[in-house]
């Protein structure tokens, strides 16, 4: 059977998404055999995976045509080379939520939504033409996708819904300001000495860019949710639509190159991404609750990706990515340390959570090696990339860079502040042991971001081939 790949990959999701809704009693088994065959195909994208020609798979039973397009409602689908990366990058994080989702527990209906998730991204990947251009569709279609990931945050843990209703904001104010931007550049196109269409077209999709990536003050929702939801499942929606954002605006800056020479958008990213590591960093030295830290560090971390993206040349690109993949290991070991804590405890509660780090040493300290990754602390996943930008934004001021280095002090006093309560002699609290798979599953994490601190070098390939498909 031939399949082209725009229907394969998409449908394969749905159909499996369908097969764990059915199966959805048998958890952990569904969560795990989802896990490997989302993992196997994110592993053939990044690896072998041809953008051109037919490919076979199980053997000669399905044939995939890989540069095939498929034409549906005046929408065409089509694999890019640019896609490539950004596919097999929410592919494996899929696959790695589901994997970690088998002894960490987010809810029934987390697997099925999940994967009906990433099947709604990778369409969004994968559409190359329509009547109105893809790229400045792609806040629309996530104003959709944001409100799926809203039903998933309550996975398991029903909670209040103000924080995941927030987190629509960002892209229902962006949609608005792209569709006016294609106005103009319609303009633009019937007369390109219009000067006033350019300028107005480069303003508007500036400005959208800049609120779909959320900084400080959108940044509400992602603190609320980090102590509130499900720990994974937030991790795996920030994860996946942080990775779809930073991809819009490479594709966006080299498709519509007057958008950095019209507009400022360089200084909206170097005033927010600093307002955005700076309030991170001062919120998380007096946050007591461990999700809300956690909710900071990533914040802070974000900030300092928004500085990347100003800086000038592919050194920037290439530690935006840098500093993503560092982002993918650390969220995710200090998720899966924090929904091991909430197993144990029952809650979050920094009262009931007083020395459980005697009870539960590895999930702790998976929790907090990948907290303080996300502030670049010595020895963690995010030391490499950290310095590496702190660098960067020196070159061209220091003051910048200083401030920066002190607001990731107040992730690390918050993360110090945790630790005491994490492991208080005084406790006469009393907590289950660690089970073995959860010991297990943490000290894969602990291991994994160990060793991107002792060989950030690992990281060299990937980053140099996701650079050589945005610049093709």
């Amino acid at each position: 059977m031939i399949f082209p790949f725009p229907l394969f990959l998409p449908f394969g999701l749905l159909l499996l998404a369908l097969l764990a809704y059915l199966f959805r009693r048998m958890e952990q088994i569904v969560s795990g055999v989802a896990g490997i065959v989302t993992g196997a195909l994110a592993l053939w994208l990044l690896g072998d995976a041809p953008t051109e020609g037919m490919v076979s798979l199980l053997g000669k039973l399905v044939q995939v045509d890989m540069q095939a397009e498929v034409v549906r409602f005046d929408l065409t689908f089509h694999l890019t080379p640019t896609a490539l990366p950004i596919l097999g990058l929410g592919l494996l994080l899929t696959a790695t939520v589901l994997l970690l989702n088998v002894s960490t527990n987010q809810g029934r209906s987390f697997p099925p939504f999940a994967l009906v998730l990433m099947c709604g991204y990778s369409l969004l990947l994968l559409l190359t033409d329509a009547p109105l251009n893809p790229l400045l569709l792609t806040p629309t279609i996530l104003v959709v996708l944001t409100a799926l990931g809203v039903y998933i945050l309550q996975a398991g843990r029903l909670g209040g819904t103000l924080g995941p209703l927030r987190s629509l904001l960002p892209p229902l104010i962006a949609f608005p300001l792209f569709i006016l931007a294609s106005w103009h550049i319609d303009s633009l196109s019937i007369n390109p000495q219009d000067s006033l269409a350019g300028g107005a077209a480069a303003r508007l999709l500036a400005l959208g860019l800049l609120l779909l990536l959320a900084p400080v003050p959108l940044h509400s929702a992602g603190p609320d949710l980090a102590e509130k939801a499900p720990s994974l499942v937030f991790a795996f929606l920030l994860l996946l639509y942080q990775l779809t954002g930073l991809s819009l605006l490479l594709r966006m800056t080299t498709a519509f190159p007057f958008i950095v020479e019209n507009s400022a958008l360089s200084l909206w990213l170097t005033g927010t991404g600093l307002l955005t590591a700076v309030w991170g960093g001062v919120a998380a030295a007096g946050a007591s609750h461990p999700g809300r830290l956690w909710g900071y560090a990533l914040l802070h971390d974000w900030g300092l990706i928004l500085l990347m993206l100003a800086a000038p040349g592919n050194n920037g690109v290439a530690l935006v990515i840098f500093l993503f993949g560092l982002r993918m290991l650390s969220t995710l070991a200090s998720a899966v340390g924090l929904a091991n804590l909430h197993a144990v405890a029952g809650s979050l509660n920094p009262l009931r959570l007083r020395g459980i780090g005697r009870s539960i040493p590895w999930s702790t300290s998976a929790y907090v090696l990948g907290g303080l990754g996300l502030a670049g602390f010595p020895l963690s996943a995010g030391f490499t990339g950290h310095w590496a930008a702190l660098q960067t934004v020196a070159q061209t001021d220091w003051r910048v860079a200083a401030i920066v280095l002190v607001a990731s002090g107040g992730i690390v006093v918050g993360f110090v502040r945790q630790i005491r309560i994490l492991y208080d002699p005084r406790s006469l609290l009393t907590h289950s042991s660690e089970s073995l798979p959860n010991t297990l599953v943490a000290l894969v994490a602990i291991l994994f971001v160990s060793g991107a601190a002792l060989s950030p070098q690992a990281f060299t390939g990937f980053v140099s081939w996701v650079m050589m498909a945005f610049s093709g």
